[in-house]
């Protein structure tokens, strides 16, 4: 079994970029999605330069951001206050067909040029808030990702310990609602045949998001997905990051912890655990 450890949000704050590169120098991190739009995506290009080990995705934004485009090339997108539409709004434009999709392919492909234009290679495409997983919205991605030969997709959620997670502190009724209308969706998806012809590896934390697993539960959640044949190759979500102030005082409202998870990925025990059930770190740079 082969396992990435997947940071999330490369150049949202320059205390996430510091958590994603400790993380990937000193802990078990091998890969990470560049947030384009970032207040800090500058930084998190050079230091992807800087460590050409580090396998850089693309975190695709639609929401609740600045983007790259000018307002005139997003007319149908941009907010009043100049930024990205909320979720709601997005799913508002999809379901009363009001989405410019065109528009949205502008934006997104602006964001995956700014990180191949230093001549950054991209493995791989996911989504802040799996936006590019939602009803229209992934035929763009499936475009995107044919145009700029890009092979994995983030599409296929897993939660294998679901019924420990119902307990689990922080986790709301309305994180668990979003996460069974992604699970559904996705396996519609899939029985559909959108990911057909698409790599797949399972992800798993969407309802463990911003800090919320620990060594033991990893571990747990491998011993279960070992014994399925389809996850020979699994990706953790994860978000390190230094637990700063500057990223609390901007983005608090998330109820992250980002300094749980960069401490899972500097954890001894966890990577002992992985060498005891012969484990394998690797990347979607690897795996292509």
């Amino acid at each position: 079994m082969r396992v990435i450890f997947h940071g999330d949000d490369f150049g949202l704050t320059p205390g996430v970029n510091q958590g994603i590169t400790n993380a990937f120098k000193h802990g078990l991190l091998t890969s990470t999605s560049l947030m384009a739009v970032g207040e800090a995506a500058d930084q998190a290009v050079a230091l992807a330069l800087e460590n050409p080990g580090l396998d850089v995705g693309i975190h695709l934004v639609l929401a609740d951001e600045p983007p790259l485009l000018a307002p005139e090339a997003l007319s149908t997108l941009i907010s009043s206050n100049g930024l990205l539409p909320s979720r709601n709004r997005i799913l508002r434009a999809i379901f009363s067909r009001k989405m410019d999709y065109g528009q949205v392919e502008a934006e997104w492909c602006a964001q995956v040029e700014k990180v191949l234009k230093p001549g950054i290679r991209i493995s791989h495409l996911d989504s802040h808030q799996f936006i590019h997983l939602f009803p229209g919205l992934f035929n763009v991605c499936r475009s995107i990702s044919r145009r700029y030969n890009i092979p994995f997709i983030r599409n296929t959620m897993i939660e294998p310990s679901l019924s420990s997670t119902l307990v689990t502190p922080g986790i709301g009724l309305s994180r668990l609602l979003q996460w069974f209308g992604l699970w559904g969706w996705t396996r519609l998806m899939a029985a559909s045949g959108s990911f057909h012809g698409g790599a797949t590896i399972p992800s798993v934390g969407f309802l463990h998001a911003g800090g919320r697993m620990d060594c033991a539960e990893v571990l747990g959640i491998l011993d279960k997905l070992v014994q399925k044949p389809s996850c020979s190759r699994v990706e953790f979500i994860l978000h390190p990051g230094m637990g700063d102030n500057h990223t609390q005082n901007k983005y608090g409202h998330w109820r992250y912890f980002w300094e749980n998870d960069l401490s899972l990925l500097l954890n001894d025990d966890l990577r002992k655990g992985l060498d005891m059930r012969h484990i394998k770190t690797t990347s979607f740079g690897k795996e292509r």
